[in-house]
């Protein structure tokens, strides 16, 4: 049912459209359409990370119910998925994107994964306004305590024994040009 009603609405709305009404303007997935729930979360969150939690957007299968990713042909939220955050905040990208650029030597003294996450962004993320932290968020000088904010939210109701994974994103300029140029590539993967 899900799958169905995402692919209707690929077919039927521009990529703009789509990701406001599944991404950015609903109460996402996995709270169950409990407002104030996500809300509260999304407070706590904002305050362990020090942003707004006006900054705050849940995106991917949390929110959509299944996943937007073209590989993943659709696939449920189920209890193994994952909370995939997007944080909008100006501070924290330029902070992330300096380090970055600044300390290409340290670059060479990390794991392999994290050397090629490095090497992503240099590429690629950052032409969209976005630092991925799956992989770099432990080098990032805010990494500590947003890790440890991700795990604490990893433990608070709906989102209890799941991984969160946080997205910073420039502005919400560059929030919304990363996802909807993600569903243009779902749309031509699913509809052609």
């Amino acid at each position: 049912m899900v799958r169905e009603s995402l692919l209707q609405s690929l077919r039927s709305r521009t990529p703009a459209a789509f990701v406001e009404t599944h991404l950015f303007d609903c109460v996402p997935a996995v709270f169950a359409g409990d407002r104030s729930l996500f809300v509260g979360w999304k407070r706590e969150l904002a305050e362990k990370i020090e942003v707004d939690p006006a900054c705050i957007t849940i995106v991917g299968s949390a929110a959509a119910g299944a996943s937007l990713n073209p590989s993943k042909n659709f696939k449920l939220f189920d209890g193994d998925s994952d909370i995939d955050v997007a944080v909008v905040s100006p501070d924290h990208f330029s902070i992330a994107w300096r380090y970055l650029r600044m300390n290409g030597a340290r670059r060479l003294s990390v794991d392999a994964r994290t050397r090629i996450a490095w090497d992503k962004h240099v590429k690629r993320y950052i032409y969209w306004g976005t630092i991925a932290t799956d992989r770099l968020l432990g080098v990032m000088p805010f990494g500590l305590q947003w890790l440890k904010a991700t795990t604490e939210m990893g433990q608070v109701p709906p989102t209890v024994g799941r991984s969160v994974n946080l997205r910073i994103y420039a502005d919400y300029d560059s929030l919304r040009a990363y996802h909807e140029q993600s569903i243009r590539s779902l749309r031509d993967s699913q509809i052609g």
